[in-house]
């Protein structure tokens, strides 16, 4: 029988301080639920600022094309370089959470402003608001990152590492069905009152509040203030030290290229599935792309987050992200042939995606937790998230040039069915990345976890059921 992943694998290949750092039991306890409270507010608030929400004011109330779109859209992540800054400050005081707690509430109270667009704006040129809401969503994400960048080296002094996995597992289940009850209110609210200034403005505004609420209540968490070095690191030591691992290169160079394909495809589902039938999409309200594409997906992440997270501790993040990308790959195939009759094949195909996807997920929370080495870990964090980031501004963007591209030359693609869209040559390259992503910089590189992709797959398949409701009660009160 293959071993199980141990702390003692883990610490040959690179040391780690434990969590929980000067923390008695109950203040620890105490800013556990905290931690875990605030992401029900701060999930709420993601689900509006990233989701079905914004899509419909970009889409439906600004009207912006594929190209505007995609820029917009990758404006928040091409805020990343901030993150180096907050990482320099961090380093060099010690402290990470009051930048924390002022910029990343500003971040939040940000999006007020993108709620005021359409109530005084309304006389502007379409595109004049398209430009402003642009410009708020890069500052605000310029403050969430300055202030963001030291979160978790804050965290991984405050949850213990025999727990971390199962600990954010369960916080992120916990967040995702905040993210359905908050998406299926929105989308009603859209969907009752369509096209209306005023809706935009409630759910906007609605978001930075709830948004605000999920920092604020991290002001009872207590930090451990870090020693400052002999010789503060400078900017541009801040910036090198993490290439200098081996680990992260590889690690942070396969999620580059996976994230490129994800973002490629991901924000122009949403598109897809508004297109009208016939120009080749699904015809979708925005309450039945809601559905397929966030609620029913997400709903099977909360359910299967925990798992991971358990599955992350027990074998270690290799066989988990290794099991989760070859899902990413397979599941979304039918994308590539996807059309207005083939919609039934929307439903399976979110559940087990949803299923498989939260092992992407818990392993790069992991790895910033407890992954990196401890001796400068904001500049790791800081560096990976940059990465993360720039990775999504390049995918996001070149799936806009790549849909403009095709929507102006699908001529080229002549004989195929009437049904494929511009959006159907968008998908297939998405795949084909991922699948090199998955051959040439996963299965080569060096993670903790020793046991193999099949036996944490019967692990899977085997504790998935015992995770429904009231599946696994029946089966404790049998035994």
């Amino acid at each position: 029988m293959p071993p199980e992943f141990t702390e003692e694998k883990e610490e040959a290949l690179r040391p780690v301080r434990s969590g929980g750092r000067g923390f008695p039991a109950a203040e620890l306890r105490q800013a556990l639920w905290l931690i875990f409270l605030a992401w029900i507010f701060g999930a709420a608030f993601i689900s509006i600022i990233s989701g079905a929400a914004l899509t419909s004011f970009l889409t439906n109330y600004l009207r912006t094309d594929d190209f505007t779109y995609g820029l917009i859209m990758a404006a928040g992540p091409a805020a990343v370089l901030f993150f180096f800054l907050g990482s320099y400050v961090n380093e060099r005081t010690g402290r990470i959470k009051r930048n924390f707690l002022i910029f990343v509430t500003l971040h939040r109270l940000l999006w007020l402003g993108v709620a005021a667009i359409p109530l005084l704006l309304a006389g502007w040129s379409l595109p004049g608001q398209a430009a402003v809401a642009g410009i708020i969503i890069f500052l605000s994400a310029c403050a969430a990152n300055f202030g963001g960048a030291g979160w978790i080296a804050w965290m991984a002094d405050i949850v213990p590492r025999r727990m971390a996995g199962a600990f954010f597992g369960n916080r992120a289940g916990a967040g995702m069905v905040s993210m359905v009850l908050t998406t299926v209110g929105v989308a009603y609210l859209l969907d009752r009152f369509p096209g209306r200034d005023w809706t935009y403005a409630i759910v906007f505004g609605l978001a930075g509040l709830l948004g605000a609420v999920d920092i604020l209540l991290f002001r009872k968490v207590r930090e451990v203030p870090h020693q400052v070095e002999e010789r503060p690191p400078t900017l541009l030591a801040i910036l090198v030290t993490p290439w200098k691992h081996a680990v992260f290169r590889g690690f942070a160079l396969y999620t580059c290229a996976a994230w490129i394909a994800y973002m490629m495809a991901g924000p122009f589902m949403w598109r897809f599935c508004f297109e009208p039938v016939k120009d080749g999409g699904l015809g979708m309200s925005l309450s039945q792309a809601n559905l397929v594409l966030f609620i029913i997906p997400t709903l099977a992440m909360a359910l299967a987050s925990p798992l991971w997270g358990r599955i992350i501790d027990r074998y270690g993040p290799k066989p988990a992200i290794a099991i989760s990308s070859l899902g990413a790959i397979i599941f979304p195939l039918p994308w590539i042939v996807m059309h207005h009759d083939l919609a039934l094949l929307l439903y399976p195909m979110m559940i087990l995606g949803g299923l498989s996807w939260p092992g992407i997920d818990q392993t790069i929370q992991y790895m910033q937790v407890r992954g990196f080495p401890d001796e400068r870990r904001t500049a790791y964090c800081a560096s990976f998230q940059v990465v993360f980031g720039l990775s999504s501004v390049i995918g996001t963007t070149l799936g806009g040039l790549l849909a403009t591209f095709w929507n102006g030359h699908m001529g080229l693609l002549a004989g195929l069915p009437s049904w494929v869209s511009h959006y159907h040559p968008l998908f297939a390259t998405s795949i084909v990345l991922r699948v090199l992503a998955f051959a040439l910089l996963l299965l080569p590189l060096r993670l903790p976890g020793t046991a193999g992709m099949r036996r944490v797959a019967r692990a899977l398949a085997t504790e998935l059921p015992l995770s429904l409701p009231g599946v696994g009660g029946r089966r404790r009160r049998r035994g």
